[in-house]
Formats: structure tokens, sequence, C-alpha cells
């Protein structure tokens, strides 16, 4: 189970402007975009401790979304993990518009982007960013509810790579 520790917190309905995300075998931390939120508590029931929206909606309202996870400790290797999602969601959602976008987080690491539009089974626009961490996969989708939005917030997924910076363990005896 991720958990999500906050930076510092500020005015208004802009919550925080950053915070980290822990998974089992790895760290990092985002900041919201520009125009955005970022929640460490509206998408705690649905296992997302970390989700941003656009402000002036909600988690629940908002045209599009974003969330960033770790992937469970199975998953090591980006690869791997990006083709066992796309085989397992392929009868859904058909098949992604792969490495649509690639870059580098604000740390350095590479980052692909997939695309996976909207289908007669599943009407969500989304995209999902993939980044390879020591022995982990670190992942940020978002997600709208038509084309439009999904167009006109799309490139905030690329804003929050931006901000993306790997976290390194500390051992036992540093933390004490």
């Amino acid at each position: 189970m991720a958990l999500l520790l906050v930076g510092a917190r500020s005015f208004g309905q802009e919550k925080y402007r950053g915070g980290i995300v822990y998974g089992p075998k790895a760290a990092f931390n985002i900041s919201a975009p520009e125009g955005w939120v970022l929640d460490n508590e509206a998408g705690a029931e649905q296992g997302l401790p970390c989700v941003l929206y656009p402000k002036g909606s909600s988690w629940s309202d908002a045209r599009t979304i974003m969330y960033a996870k770790v992937a469970s400790t199975q998953y090591e290797d980006v690869d791997k993990f990006v083709a066992i999602a796309i085989k397992e969601m392929k009868d859904r959602r058909g098949l992604p518009k792969e490495k649509i976008e690639s870059g580098k987080t604000r740390d350095g690491r590479s980052y692909f982007i997939n695309e996976y539009p909207a289908t007669k089974n599943y009407s969500q626009w989304e995209r999902a960013a993939y980044v390879q961490l020591p022995h982990a996969v670190a992942y940020i989708v978002l997600s709208s509810r038509d084309e439009p939005s999904y167009r006109k917030d799309a490139p905030a997924l690329t804003e929050v790579l931006k901000t993306f910076g790997y976290l390194e363990p500390k051992s036992d005896r540093e933390q004490h």
C-alpha cells in the first residue's frame, strides 16, 4: 500500500503543491502543475493516495484526473510491467499507441508515455507515463472523460514528469 506524505500546505483549494508517493520498494516526489491540485485524501478509498485534478473541480467531478503509484513488488522492469498491462487490458481497451512521447524526469530518469484512446467498451481517454526506478516501476496516469478534455489537459502529465524525483532509500542506521 502506498502512502503520501505532503510538503508545505498552501491557501485556498490548492491542498498541496507537492507530495511523496511511497511504494513497497521505492518512493518518488512530484508536484502539481500550474492550475492543478495535488490531493492525498480524495482517492484514498480507491487505493490512490496521490491524485491530481484541475483547480475549480474535485476528484469526483473533474473532466480530467491524474493519479501516481508505484507498481506492486512483483514488477521491477518497466517494459515487462507495461507488456503485462497491455495484455491484460487488450480485450477491453484495445491496443495503445505506444511511446507517443519520451523524455527525462527532473532527476534525469527516462520515461515514456503510452496513449489509450477511448473504445466502445471503455469511454475514458487516457495516457500513462512509466518510469524505471531501481528495482521498481513508477507510473502516472492521466484520464479524461472525453476527447476534448483529454486534448486540452494531456500536457499536464508531462509537466508533472518535469517535477518527478526518485527518493533514495535510507538505511535503518541513517533514520535513527
